[in-house]
């Protein structure tokens, strides 16, 4: 029996620039797709409440790209297309990315009387010459500028996002940015280490005439900076790359980690809805002929099994440093508990401080961040039979 769907992902592809490290799907120049991107977008509402109907939503999330690029009165109409379409919770979480350059008062004014209640701040960095190097186009000032400007304009749920192991980058330098941002008092903060993405423009220089980043001791020493001065302000680490003040955790995220369902709109969009994840076509233009059309973006599906499904559960949850893995979850989908099946995994890396256990919780410890996926890799259920079957399933 399918699970009700109270999750929604909208992307918005539309961006002002290419960052160099940037690998998601981005719609950059004319904007005159603008339009009719936002009539593909509604009618792809329709389409998927009549496929499979979800809400009403207790998040929604403007994801990109740069959703900040849209006027209040676009978000508005999304908004309130949604809400008729499929349904929002009176509580519902809705989260607009925005680039600090993009945002004005006036505009996160009509955001907020549009319903956005949540903001996140692709800050990067707040040294201007590190965020030269990432080939961002707003500078550390900027960021500022809008964290006070989204807290003027009412906002109480303000996130950033920093990335650490960039060009450029000290543990000093690291060090000032994580302090600037504590000064601004936002609420939540995700931090990445860069990745350096097949088909970017980092990619390329660094095949071309190598990339000169930090070494992967400096960047462990800067995340265990930012553990230790995040803690002494306040913020609780409950997410292998987010911290939040209490009461202030991301809940669509979290959505993903408990691997719930959600549905997908917007070109490259994933959804999950059991048991298909599914992509949509990753062309702007292909997708708004694709959807006006009548025709469905799905160009990429695929089929999850229960066993898949237990070892998604368990992976994701894992990232959770707090609460961990449903384990009952997994444990109907296996037939069999996983604590039982994994014990001899689990005592060594009890032994190695690299995850805990308590009563019915498994979860990884912050000091075994660094090395998380090892510790992954090392519990993975491939190898355990699912309910009602001989064999494992492998996981592709």
């Amino acid at each position: 029996m399918p699970g009700h769907i109270e999750h929604l992902y909208v992307h918005i592809p539309f961006c002002p620039a290419k960052c160099d490290y940037c690998a998601f799907v981005t719609h950059i120049g004319s904007l005159k797709l603008v339009e009719p991107y936002l009539a593909a977008l509604c009618r792809e509402a329709e389409l998927r409440h009549r496929q499979r109907s979800g809400g009403p939503f207790k998040t929604l999330y403007f994801g990109g790209g740069t959703p900040s690029m849209l006027a209040p009165e676009q978000l508005w109409s999304l908004i309130q297309h949604v809400e008729a379409v499929m349904g929002l919770s009176s509580s519902c979480e809705i989260t607009v990315e925005c680039h600090p350059a993009t945002v004005s008062l006036p505009k996160l004014l009509g955001c907020r009387n549009a319903g956005v209640n949540r903001l996140s701040f692709g800050a990067e960095s707040l040294d201007d010459g590190e965020l030269a190097a990432l080939g961002r186009t707003h500078r550390s000032a900027d960021v500022a500028r809008a964290v006070d400007q989204a807290r003027a304009a009412g906002f109480t749920d303000i996130a950033l996002d920093l990335m650490y192991g960039i060009p450029q980058q000290t543990l000093e330098s690291w060090r000032n940015t994580l302090e600037r941002v504590i000064q601004m008092e936002v609420t939540h903060l995700s931090l990445y280490p860069l990745s350096i993405e097949p088909k970017t423009v980092f990619a390329k220089r660094k095949w071309r005439f190598g990339l000169d980043v930090p070494e992967d001791e400096s960047v462990v020493a800067m995340y265990e900076l930012a553990c230790g001065v995040l803690r002494d302000a306040g913020y609780e680490h409950y997410e292998v790359a987010n911290w939040a003040k209490p009461g202030h955790r991301c809940l669509h995220n979290l959505a993903y980690w408990r691997n719930a369902e959600f549905h997908g709109l917007g070109t490259g969009a994933h959804a999950y809805l059991h048991p298909y994840r599914t992509e949509n076509d990753t062309h702007t233009g292909s997708y708004i002929k694709r959807v006006l059309a009548g025709m469905d973006p799905v160009t990429v599906s695929e089929q999850v099994d229960v066993h898949t499904r237990a070892e998604e559960t368990m992976m994701l949850g894992l990232r959770l440093l707090r609460d961990g893995p449903d384990l009952g979850a997994v444990e109907r989908d296996l037939g069999r508990h996983p604590l039982e099946q994994l014990k001899d995994e689990i005592g060594p890396l009890i032994d190695a401080g690299l995850i805990s256990l308590t009563a019915d919780r498994l979860v990884l410890r912050e000091t075994a961040v660094p090395v998380a996926n090892e510790v992954w890799e090392r519990l993975l259920l491939s190898r355990l039979p699912a309910r009602g079957s001989t064999f494992a399933t492998p996981v592709m």
